[in-house]
């Protein structure tokens, strides 16, 4: 009977394992925030604790605990309690353990998901079978994502739903995710060819090569193998990054490392194929050519390339972090705030200069950043110890699975140093790093605790036997109890994320009560989400809002239909707004962005609100602080002084955008209205013309701003003042700004206003 019961569990864990091979790549919904990654962690958590619950229950049958020891266990236990200690010092907890939402790849719980699953799937797998099953289940998925993605880059809706209409869709999504998949890929079709038959891969399929002999076989073989190289080439080509042209490079050059030169020339028009054909694809692509229509070039042109990182600017901001917090990190999911903290001022010279990145240039400078000096020796301890096994099976490789396995593991490990990691990327690469386990069993131990008293409590075999009756009952039952408590909680924050999604879908259609509840119901399951508290504390205000422009004074009726029942709405309203807001800011001090969102809350509301503009003012002053470089915060403070008539400071802070990014054509133009009302016209001038020059003639823009300029020349020549532009960073479009409403908060004027220091004008070398 339990022979059977053991059996049952075998089978559903190959089933689940293969499960997840197809999940990964594919699966996606729009009902929650994020389309792609947050479906394939919920499956991938779903299948872990159903598989790590059977393993249990393998426990339980055989009366023992039985575990597999890898070279990697302790690598990957060390990198887990760094993520635990990280979390704990981190300043946004929640932040920490869930990810920055609606991103919650790099939180303390997806990498503990990724780590035990490893060492529920090692434990569990035993053959090279199910291996052989899972790199071809790959390769299948492969071909299908090759094939969607130029379906997608064709501009070929092939499930006609909105959000799938880009030429970048992708069912993993992102390109980079996708092409970096279908380069862990390359080794397997790859090294079957150099070192093999074909049957490796194929066999099961043999109907891809019925007839002839043997011989014929092979080569019918290679040519499908070819054949699935060049797909994953072609989309690699045309649909990939740098990152990942480094690591199909990778690919071949430990390939044919490890292959001999007969073998290499036996086979070259095989394997020199895919690489023809990628190299043509890419020139057609990037390459211009004169004097005839390119289709490929005009496509790779508007095909929307993936943003990452400059590596410069990376390495200054995780180098910066290290040094503030040089043990443990800023804590998991936190690189978004040490982006904001520490980039350098040249970066507001590039082209993303207005992009808040979250998301180092590869997972080792984020993991310096966020998890300080011991996880990146953490992970550097984890890439060495592979490396060491991995080239150990170069040398002496078990078979052409066993290479093809090393060299994707490589693969997965340059990945990682070429581009920052995505959830599919860590899920096959855990998948990977199990499977070289189990078919290099030479480096695998099996450990056993807790025996039947049938069996002797003594080394038995390349086991060791430790005698404790009831380990495996009372474990299994910590595990059950455990798994139920995180099923229970992971319910309930993806009922969350589901009602959040309900609301995003509520203001696009212009239902603003629907939004609303659906947040309620959101923050009431997810207490902790600061995205949540700050979509709510934004509905909030578009519902009074609302109410304002319908009933509040107009050009017609001057005194407006607000009622009293009207105004207690926008009041209550409102000061469900600010709270918030205000709680969002300390769920999560470090964000710049909860900071931003309040002060432009109290911006939008102080026609109603006495001392409004005080707290806008402190809000952006602590939002300037958490990213102290950004012209744009810069400029919508000195917006506000100007609509508040302080036109000193509002001159202070136009001359910090301009010091902080002096081609910024927008803080310049203000300046030089600002400038102009203060009466200083020739400086207003000066600005004026930098405006002009920063600008393309033929924007609306320009021609704004040549009038200015025009204007500013003739009062200087006449001496006399004429018609005034408004600074256009003081507008907003906010109802409840109006002078004529009724006061219907009265904020008590904070005693200390978050004033950030002037910028120094940057050095021209």
């Amino acid at each position: 009977m339990n022979g059977k019961i053991t059996a049952w569990i075998n089978i559903i864990f190959q089933f689940g394992v293969l499960a997840l091979v197809v999940a990964t790549p594919f699966l996606f919904w729009n009902i929650t925030s994020e389309f792609y990654e947050i479906p394939k962690l919920i499956f991938f958590l779903l299948a872990t604790v159903v598989l790590l619950i059977l393993w249990a229950t393998r426990w339980v049958v055989e009366g023992k605990v039985t575990l597999t020891r890898t070279p990697l266990d302790l690598p990957l236990l060390l990198l887990l309690i760094v993520f635990i200690i990280s979390t704990f010092f981190a300043a946004a907890r929640p932040i920490a353990i869930f990810g920055n939402l609606p991103r919650i790849h790099g939180g303390l719980a997806t990498f503990a998901v990724y780590i035990i699953s490893y060492f529920v799937l090692v434990s569990n797998l035993k053959t090279v079978n199910i291996v052989g099953h899972i790199v071809k289940i790959s390769l299948f998925s492969g071909v299908v994502l090759s094939i969607l993605s130029f379906l997608s880059y064709a501009g070929i809706n092939y499930l006609t739903l909105p959000f799938t209409a880009g030429l970048n869709f992708t069912p993993t999504g992102s390109t980079f995710t996708t092409t970096a998949l279908l380069t862990l890929l390359l080794p397997f079709p790859l090294i079957a060819i150099l070192q093999g038959t074909g049957n490796e891969i194929l066999g099961g399929m043999e109907y891809l090569t019925e007839g002839g002999g043997a011989k014929f076989k092979t080569i019918l073989n290679k040519i499908a193998l070819t054949a699935i190289l060049v797909l994953f080439a072609a989309a690699i080509a045309l649909t990939g990054s740098v990152a990942t042209f480094v690591a199909a490079v990778a690919v071949y050059a430990l390939a044919l490392f490890a292959t001999s030169p007969n073998l290499i020339q036996k086979n070259l028009p095989y394997i020199i194929t895919p690489v023809v054909v990628a190299v043509l694809l890419a020139l057609v692509s990037f390459v211009p050519l004169a004097g005839s229509k390119n289709i490929l070039y005009n496509q790779a042109q508007n095909f929307p390339r993936e943003l990452q990182l400059p590596f410069d600017t990376s390495w200054k901001i995780s180098v910066s972090a290290f040094r503030d917090a040089p043990f443990w990190g800023t804590g998991p999911a936190s690189y978004l705030f040490d982006f904001t903290a520490y980039k350098p001022a040249e970066f507001n010279n590039s082209k993303v200069w207005n992009v808040r990145f979250d998301t180092a240039f590869n997972e080792y400078l984020q993991v310096l950043a966020t998890l300080g000096a011991t996880g990146f020796i953490a992970l550097l301890f984890l890439t060495a110890v592979f490396v060491s096994a991995a080239f150990k099976a170069l040398s002496s490789p078990r078979g052409s699975l066993g290479l093809s396995l090393a060299i994707s593991g490589l693969t997965f490990f340059v990945l990682l140093a070429v581009h920052s990691s995505t959830a599919p990327l860590w899920i096959m690469g855990i998948i990977i790093l199990v499977s070289f386990m189990v078919v290099h069993k030479e480096l695998t131990k099996q450990v056993h605790i807790g025996t039947s008293p049938a069996r002797p409590a003594t080394p038995v075999g390349d086991g060791l036997y430790l005698h404790f009756d009831a380990l495996p009952t009372v474990a299994a039952l910590v595990i059950l109890v455990a798994s139920i408590f995180t099923l229970y909680h992971a319910g309930r924050l993806t009922l969350a994320d589901y009602h959040h999604r309900q609301a995003l879908g509520a203001v696009v259609t212009g239902r603003g009560l629907d939004a609303y509840n659906s947040l309620v119901k959101a923050e009431s399951l997810n207490p902790e989400a600061d995205l949540y508290r700050t979509d709510l504390a934004q509905t909030n205000f578009a519902l009074a809002n609302a109410i304002a422009v319908s009933k509040g004074p107009t050009e017609a009726s001057p005194a407006g239909s607000l009622t009293d029942e009207d105004k207690q709405n926008i009041q209550t309203l409102l000061s469900q707004a600010i709270n918030e807001g205000r709680i969002a800011t300390t769920l999560s001090p470090n964000n710049p962005v909860n900071w931003e969102i309040l002060g432009s809350i109290y911006r939008q509301i102080s026609g109603v609100a006495q001392n409004a503009l005080t707290f806008s003012l402190d809000s952006y002053g602590r939002a300037i602080q958490k990213d102290p470089l950004n012209p744009l915060l810069r400029l919508t403070v000195g917006g506000i002084y100007y609509s508040a008539k302080n036109l000193d400071m509002a001159i202070r802070f136009f001359s910090d955008a301009v010091n902080l990014k002096p081609d910024y054509a927008n803080a310049y133009y203000n300046l030089a209205v600002a400038l102009r009302d203060k009466g200083d016209l020739v400086s207003a001038a000066s600005s004026a013309e930098r405006t002009v020059s920063l600008l393309d003639p033929k924007s609306p823009d320009y021609e704004a701003a040549s009038g200015l300029l025009a204007n500013l020349k003739e009062q200087i020549a006449s001496k006399t003042a004429s018609e005034q532009t408004e600074a256009p960073a003081a507008k907003t479009s906010s109802a409840l700004q109006g002078k004529n409403l009724p006061q219907v908060l009265d904020l008590p004027k904070p005693e200390n206003v978050a004033t950030p220091p002037a910028v120094k004008k940057q050095s021209q070398e």
